[in-house]
């Protein structure tokens, strides 16, 4: 598909119908035999034409470009097998983490922020009726 795009593109300037023009370039090129190796885009007929015959180069050359340097990009890409890291960026990002969310228990852990004493500690925070005075009465 991304290979349509110069003949389609083609047939768009010149005014061609690029639906038919794709198809029979599709239908030449799918034979077995290399006799549709050359077809493109004849502009000044409205059709298909060997291109070779018709001293039309530049298009095989810019295909073999096109994938050549999407292949050495993806290549590029994949070789890439580890990230480079600066510490003080990290550090920096660490320190701006640590000092978000603050809330009530001042970024002690949970236990802390309990009493230290965990789900313990909560109960007597309440005045000593635990958790189950809470269930079924929204707190009340």
């Amino acid at each position: 598909k991304a290979l349509e795009i110069i003949p389609r593109q083609l047939c768009e300037n010149a005014g061609i119908d690029a639906t038919d023009i794709l198809n029979q370039l599709r239908q030449k090129h799918y034979v077995n035999d290399d006799s549709g190796k050359w077809i493109g885009v004849d502009i000044n007929n409205g059709g298909v034409c060997n291109t070779f015959e018709a001293h039309v180069w530049e298009p095989s050359a810019n295909k073999l470009n096109s994938i050549a340097s999407a292949s050495e990009a993806a290549c590029l890409v994949l070789s890439i097998d580890e990230t480079v890291r600066n510490p003080q960026s990290e550090q920096a990002q660490m320190q701006n983490r640590g000092q978000m969310g603050r809330g009530r228990g001042g970024g002690a852990p949970m236990s802390a922020a309990m009493g230290g004493q965990g789900m313990q500690g909560m109960a007597q925070a309440m005045g000593g009726r635990g958790i189950r005075t809470l269930k079924g009465r929204g707190g009340k």
